[in-house]
């Protein structure tokens, strides 16, 4: 840990204890996480040292391995106790959202996202889909880890936003059981089913098979957004 001397984006040099002058630049400073963006001297930051002494008898630090650290204990913790953080979304494709952690990259499958931010889209287009994804990057969304599987070659992180939902409405979802009777009215139809709102903010999904004893080739024949219905749980 040490006191930030002087900051530019070239280079951050640091007082460790009075006694080291440590400097970070290059790939150690430019790969660095956020919260080492904005430096000004007198702050307090944690760095890895990389070299114990330089050309200029300085301390070689690092932001990036103590930010990946940080990151990487942040992310344990988070999994282990089932603790909702904050991931900023980078990238998306057809299955979901890629999301980081610092330095450290998962991923948010569709399935996991919430109701509110799942994307419905009528006939399934997956052009649309992508579209609706898309819109998510550079943003901040709250998860929970749900998958956390490290080895020597490979590290597999998932998040999902959906369980974050859970967590918060669980007060609210513990009311319906299996067998209740919700009546809501229908806020997205898919070639899948057609979603019901309903209660308390709530949203369900009436899958195509539990939609009608005949067969169904295309909901939307059948069923318009704004349609009350009443279904069971």
């Amino acid at each position: 840990k040490g006191t930030v001397v002087a900051a530019s984006k070239a280079e951050v040099r640091l007082d460790i204890d009075g006694i080291f002058m440590g400097i970070v630049s290059g790939q150690e400073l430019f790969d660095a996480g956020e919260e080492y963006a904005n430096l000004k001297p007198g702050d307090e930051i944690e760095s890895t040292v990389v070299e114990e002494e330089n050309e200029n008898g300085e301390l070689e630090l690092s932001f990036r391995s103590a930010g990946e650290a940080k990151a990487k204990a942040n992310l344990k913790d988070a999994h282990e106790n089932k603790k909702i953080i904050k991931v900023k979304i980078t990238g998306a494709n057809r299955g979901g959202l890629m999301a980081n952690l610092g330095q450290i990259a998962g991923f948010l499958p569709v399935s996991q996202l919430s109701p509110e931010n799942y994307p419905r889209v009528s006939g399934g287009d997956k052009g649309k889909i992508l579209e609706k994804l898309k819109s998510f990057v550079g943003k901040e969304i709250e998860v929970m880890v749900v998958t956390l599987e490290e080895n020597e070659n490979e590290e597999k992180v998932i998040f999902s936003e959906k369980e974050v939902w859970n967590e918060k409405q669980k007060d609210v979802i513990s009311k319906y059981k299996v067998g209740v009777i919700i009546e809501g009215a229908i806020t997205a139809v898919t070639d899948f089913g057609v979603f019901l709102g309903f209660g308390d903010n709530l949203e369900g999904l009436v899958h195509i098979s539990e939609l009608a004893w005949q067969r169904i080739d295309n909901p939307a024949d059948l069923f318009k957004v704004g349609a009350k219905l009443k279904a069971e749980v």
